[in-house]
């Protein structure tokens, strides 16, 4: 469990499972992937959250706003499974309730996100990407100290290449620069 000045980011719980299916389910939310998913899927994506947490020994935490409890969502590092120019890495990702947008809350979560994959996994670079067209993520990940690295933007394999999601750019950020950032 590792905290912030407003949230907490933790292991998953039974009890969160309600609120992530319901945004997982948020059209906002999901704007920039192809779809909503279902309960089954939201399930599903928990459940492959923790054997990451196995396997890699960091992965996506549950996210907590400290005052109410409420989970808004989640934050984290992961090791991605496809394959891209820039492949193997470990990307920092999130995914928030619409209702909880722009508050600071996502890049607050980010941050200590990239404080434990830099000082406590010793990671030398952490990569963040999103779909060209996601404005939102692309700010925050460029408030995080994130530097382009348009050489790598890439489809995303996992899309056909004329989706209007497949076209992604990417970020990089070095532990060196992450501390300058911070000072």
């Amino acid at each position: 469990m590792y905290e912030t000045k407003r949230l907490i980011l933790r292991d998953w719980e039974e009890e969160d499972i309600s609120q992530f299916i319901k945004m997982n389910q948020d059209s906002k939310v999901m704007e920039f992937f192809p779809a909503v998913l279902s309960s089954e899927e939201s399930i599903s994506l928990i459940e492959k959250i923790k054997s990451k947490f196995k396997v890699q020994g960091f992965g996506f935490y549950a996210c907590e706003l400290k005052e109410s409890q409420e989970l808004i969502g989640f934050v984290g590092l992961n090791i991605p499974d496809f394959k891209a120019s820039f492949t193997p890495c470990v990307e920092i990702g999130w995914r928030i309730a619409y209702k909880f947008w722009g508050q600071g809350l996502a890049v607050e979560a980010a941050q200590k996100s990239l404080d434990i994959g830099f000082n406590e996994y010793n990671l030398n670079e952490i990569v963040s990407f999103t779909a060209l067209v996601n404005k939102r993520s692309e700010r925050v990940i460029q408030k995080l100290g994130m530097i382009r690295a348009p050489t790598h933007d890439f489809n995303h394999s996992e899309l056909d290449p004329s989706h209007p999601l497949a076209k992604h750019i990417l970020y990089r950020l070095r532990r060196e620069d992450f501390k300058k950032h911070l000072a």
